[in-house]
């Protein structure tokens, strides 16, 4: 970290710090967000009027293939109303942020240790945990849950869902422990009954990139987003209390009972000699990617950073790429972004900044001219939690446009 970028740190600090607020729970609001993100109902859920971010748990869930072996997985959200959510898919190659330790909890050699490691081998490695531990550091993201689930565990899951429509570019070929190759699937799009969805999704052949099933992934969820529609019923065994929410499974079933969205995460193959030494299938995450999508589908999920203060942020414009550059930037300048709302307002030519005027001082002088021309205000109604307001502006939304 830079002198100047130290000194802005500790400016903002002092600035929270001398700043006392006194707010009352009061989750209100409507709902917008980006048409990839279909309708979030998440981050938006809180308003001008509110004073607190709403519950929006996530839950981590591992899909198991042939032997037991990591095939899929990814974060449930569960909609701030108690049903319904969003799902946002994840590597099994993804690149975890630190190396693993010897059994003598020494590191290894200083070419492994600068090294980078799958989240399938973590999970092949040290198990539930391990995994839950990797994703948690990776994303930000506090689960309520973890769970993996085998072959007869997913059917479970999505039976109530009868079968899906999936299109598919390619065909699927499952190969067995024994090395014996199924097809399971043309191209083209087709109708399954559950069984044959949960066997799509977990399909993995030796030595296929990751890359090459990720279309399959995204289709075979858009097929169940289309299917659950506004929600299928859900069974009177399922826990609908907050005690059911630490079961993976009863927490899926939530998820299920109103309507979904997914979203894939960015990945891009690692081909740093030093993070990839071994060339093996491995992916990075787009950072700013990730925290754009948790601050809005599942704010109160998110645990943070390490970073002195953290934003919510408005967008008129319904436009994802906007909304990254905006959490690129603030994340560069050291500041994070606890809410990403998307909301329906007139857009303005300059980026406005609420909050205490000390605060807004610092975060002005961390951020520059980063967000375009910044107009300082007061914020009549503060979010627990949340430093700031920041409503972009369409300058800014033009140069993130233009740098695109």
């Amino acid at each position: 970290m830079s002198v100047s970028a130290a000194r802005q740190r500790r400016a903002i600090r002092v600035a929270l710090a001398a700043t006392v607020v006194a707010v009352a729970a009061l989750p209100v609001g409507g709902v917008l967000a980006w048409n990839q993100l279909l309708d979030s109902r998440a981050s938006t859920t809180v308003a001008v009027e509110s004073l607190s971010i709403p519950e929006t748990p996530a839950a981590l869930v591992a899909a198991l293939g042939a032997g037991g072996q990591l095939s899929h997985v990814w974060v449930a959200t569960l909609d701030a109303s108690g049903v319904g959510g969003t799902i946002v898919l994840l590597p099994i190659g993804a690149a975890t942020e630190q190396a693993p330790v010897d059994a003598t909890g020494n590191d290894e050699s200083a070419a492994a240790a600068a090294s980078a490691e799958r989240l399938a081998d973590v999970y092949a490695r040290d198990g539930l945990g391990g995994l839950a531990n990797e994703v948690q550091g990776l994303l930000d993201v506090s689960f309520v849950s973890v769970g993996a689930l085998t072959r007869t565990e997913l059917i479970n899951v999505f039976a109530p869902l009868g079968g899906v429509d999936v299109l598919l570019d390619r065909p699927v070929v499952s190969v067995a422990v024994d090395g014996t190759p199924t097809q399971l699937a043309g191209p083209g799009e087709q109708s399954f009954t559950v069984d044959r969805v949960v066997d799509i999704l977990i399909a993995r052949r030796p030595n296929e990139k990751e890359s090459d099933r990720f279309a399959r992934h995204r289709e075979v969820w858009n097929g169940v987003v289309k299917r659950v529609g506004a929600g299928i019923e859900i069974a009177p065994e399922v826990d609908t209390t907050p005690a059911g929410l630490v079961d993976a499974t009863n927490f899926m079933r939530r998820v299920l009972g109103g309507a979904v969205q997914v979203w894939q995460l960015s990945a891009a193959p690692v081909l740093d000699k030093t993070l990839n030494p071994k060339r093996v299938d491995m992916y990075s995450l787009d950072r700013a990617e990730v925290v754009m999508v948790f601050a809005s589908v599942a704010p109160s999920a998110l645990s943070g950073a390490d970073l002195p203060v953290s934003v919510m942020v408005d967008s008129p414009f319904n436009d994802p790429v906007v909304s990254r550059a905006a959490v690129q930037r603030l994340l560069d300048a050291g500041i994070g972004v606890a809410v990403m709302r998307e909301v329906s307002a007139r857009e303005e030519s300059v980026t406005t900044l609420a909050g205490d005027a000390d605060v807004t001082a610092a975060i002005s002088q961390a951020l520059g001219d980063s967000l375009g021309t910044l107009q300082s205000t007061a914020w009549s109604s503060p979010v627990s939690g949340v430093a700031a307001r920041i409503t972009l502006g369409s300058q800014f939304a033009e140069q993130a446009r233009d740098d695109s």
